[in-house]
């Protein structure tokens, strides 16, 4: 089951989920308990007959949203777990592809300028790449401390590299008393769109996780905006069966927006306004969980998701 990626749940507070920060054991001390840092991601290549071949995988990285930007390279922007890095442990790291992902550079740490000090680190990142080249950085943080945090939200950054970001002030989305983690975000016909998907109330997501049961699927939360920042709440988003989530990638092909989730699916999911959904006409099973994809210029598929350790194999 996926975790969070900035923490570790321990216990519910007033204010919302408590968390144990992420990090890593001290040198020479026994290996942590297994957490994100155990996942990896996988990155696939998809052809229209549904084949599949696996191009890259990247260990100790969970939570990836990926982006063809304005130069035409890929960017995997990512939840990272340098081994011997402690300052970017837990962080949001960015790779580049300039082969179309036939190839990878080595994770980059994002840097968010101007932030507000009182907010948590980034964590759960979904890139949008902007009309005038600018990519928009959604994100996931919270205020308070992680013995007693606010409310999570969704906030977002600009940046013209993909690296480097400037914070844009305000909570772009939230539902007071529910969890919101795992955005996803899309630019569709001038329309900017969130998908979160509906995790309950910070009890009963910790319930859940305590007992080792997956998280409620069937129903997300959408919401929409002219401009990328002010966000107006739309109608949920219900879904054919519950074991599949709202958790994974939106994007927009130019003509419908699309939805790769979690769950047996089929997927994607397909729309033209973001309110109505349906199976596209032909589908795909996803590698892990919270895939990404883009679409590669010999019209195949690059998806990455997360994959979790098999059971006794950290």
């Amino acid at each position: 089951m996926h975790t969070i990626a900035l923490s570790i749940i321990t216990l519910v507070s007033a204010a919302g989920i408590a968390l144990q920060t992420a990090t890593p054991p001290a040198p020479g001390t026994p290996a942590a308990a297994p957490g994100p840092w155990d996942n990896e991601l996988v990155v696939q290549r998809v052809t229209a007959d549904g084949t599949a071949s696996t191009i890259a995988t990247f260990g100790r990285a969970d939570v990836s949203s990926i982006a063809r930007l304005q130069d035409g390279r890929l960017a995997i922007a990512c939840q990272a777990f340098p081994k011997d890095d402690r300052a970017h442990f837990n962080r949001i790291a960015v790779r580049f592809s300039s082969d179309d992902g036939r190839t990878w550079g080595e994770p980059k740490p994002i840097v968010v300028a101007n932030m507000d000090v009182a907010l948590a680190p980034p964590f759960d990142p979904a890139l949008v790449v902007l009309p005038d080249g600018r990519v928009r950085l959604y994100f996931i943080t919270h205020t308070g401390t992680d013995a007693a945090p606010g409310q999570t939200a969704v906030h977002s950054a600009t940046s013209t590299d993909a690296t480097h970001y400037d914070y844009e002030p305000g909570v772009r989305f939230t539902v007071p008393g529910r969890v919101v983690v795992d955005c996803a975000a899309a630019l569709h016909e001038g329309v900017f769109h969130l998908v979160v998907p509906d995790n309950g109330t910070p009890a009963e997501f910790l319930e859940r996780r305590r007992r080792g049961e997956p998280q409620p699927g069937g129903n997300g939360y959408h919401a929409t905006s002219t401009d990328g920042l002010a966000f107006t709440r739309a109608a949920d988003l219900p879904l054919p069966s519950t074991r599949d989530r709202w958790f994974g990638n939106l994007l927009s092909d130019g003509t419908q927006l699309l939805f790769f989730g979690s769950g047996p699916g089929p997927w994607p999911m397909t729309s033209a306004d973001g309110k109505r959904w349906a199976p596209a006409v032909t589908s795909m099973r996803m590698p892990g969980v919270d895939p990404c994809a883009v679409r590669l210029r010999d019209d195949s598929w690059l998806v990455v998701a997360t994959r979790e350790p098999a059971r006794g194999k950290p």
